[in-house]
């Protein structure tokens, strides 16, 4: 692991494990080739958060180069300082053949020897959807497309991306704690081919468009052609079917996230789902300003700013406000919270595919 990453402080998970419904256990198994995380048990209570995880971290691809998929989960972990995300990623790189000195060069500088000029904008621009700052535009989009992608693979590499910046938020606002069991790792070493080819996997067939009716419609539809299209629908509908907290507070996350990362689009949506529930724009316009208004119940006073500080954070900043907020909210309520935020934060970001296509 870079220095970088490897001397940042990072908290101690206070979530204890709960028992873990058999379900559930073999609905991550299945997402992460038999593999059962020790996290898992510590989101069981909000099923969609435990599912959310695996399933957005799945090869859930149909276009886009395999060998990509965990240098963009290497970079945007980089990029987000997540310790959990950055050393599993490094290690699964390991175990598909790369050597640490050719991992060190591209934590350095994306700049390896044996991939494309294509690649390496590829990766930049996975690292530029994970920091948004400043948001990506046309131009970079015709950048890759000069480069010899298609408009499929652009948007799995894009969705490779969010869904990296996803799980990256939910593991650092939790606080998982970094690094495979000592069991995991020995595992990993006397069964590396096979645990290689199913790591490695293959490219899936493409997929039509699946039903496809509420918030962020748009940006599933980006992924048209593509299983990931489905992942995505299916997080999205799940998050936003939970009864833990309600869609209100859900969708007034979603907008303050939307504004805060210039993505009009979701701000849109959000405000359009809040007017059905009593915020006019008036209303909306208000919180999206002052993060916070009289119209809010208790628990919207305190998520909304809090989904403002997942946008961009340090560490150990957010890990101490994501403790601090689990004084105030039942263990459910926080674990959702943080699912939400997350969710909305790369859905915010893989947006840019209805700006720049």
């Amino acid at each position: 692991m870079s220095d970088s990453i490897a001397n940042i402080e990072w908290g101690e998970c206070w979530l204890e494990p709960t028992p873990m419904p058999p379900e559930l256990a073999a609905d991550i198994r299945r997402a992460l080739h038999g593999v059962l995380p020790a996290w898992s048990a510590r989101l069981a209570t909000v099923p969609w958060v435990a599912r959310e995880f695996p399933r957005l971290s799945s090869k859930s691809i149909a276009h886009m180069p395999l060998d990509l998929w965990e240098m963009i989960g290497l970079v945007v972990s980089q990029d987000n300082s997540c310790r959990y995300c950055y050393g599993v990623t490094r290690v699964l790189l390991r175990v598909l053949g790369y050597d640490a000195a050719r991992v060190q060069q591209l934590e350095r500088d994306l700049n390896l020897a044996d991939v494309s000029p294509g690649d390496h904008l590829a990766l930049d621009f996975a690292r530029r959807i994970s920091h948004a700052n400043p948001r990506l535009s046309a131009p970079d989009y015709a950048r890759l497309r000069e480069a010899g992608y298609s408009k499929p693979v652009i948007a799995e590499i894009a969705y490779c991306a969010a869904t990296n910046v996803c799980a990256n938020r939910i593991a650092t606002l939790l606080a998982f704690p970094p690094g495979f069991t000592p069991v995991e790792r020995v595992a990993m070493r006397l069964l590396r081919p096979l645990v290689a080819r199913r790591i490695r996997g293959k490219l899936m067939q493409p997929e039509p468009l699946p039903p496809n009716v509420g918030p962020c419609a748009d940006v599933v539809a980006a992924l048209d052609g593509s299983p990931a299209a489905r992942v995505l629908r299916t997080a999205i509908d799940e998050a936003l079917a939970s009864p833990v907290l309600p869609r209100r507070t859900k969708l007034l996350m979603l907008a303050v996230i939307g504004k805060a990362l210039g993505c009009a689009y979701s701000e849109r949506e959000a405000s359009a789902e809040l007017a059905q529930a009593g915020l006019g724009p008036a209303d909306v316009a208000e919180v999206l300003t002052n993060l916070g208004s009289p119209k809010l119940d208790r628990r919207e006073a305190l998520l909304v700013p809090f989904a403002r500080e997942t946008v961009r954070y340090q560490v150990p900043v957010i890990q101490r406000r994501t403790r601090e907020l689990s004084q105030q909210l039942t263990r459910d309520e926080l674990i959702e919270a943080v699912g939400i935020a997350s969710l909305a934060n790369g859905v915010c970001r893989l947006s840019i595919l209805l700006e720049t296509c």
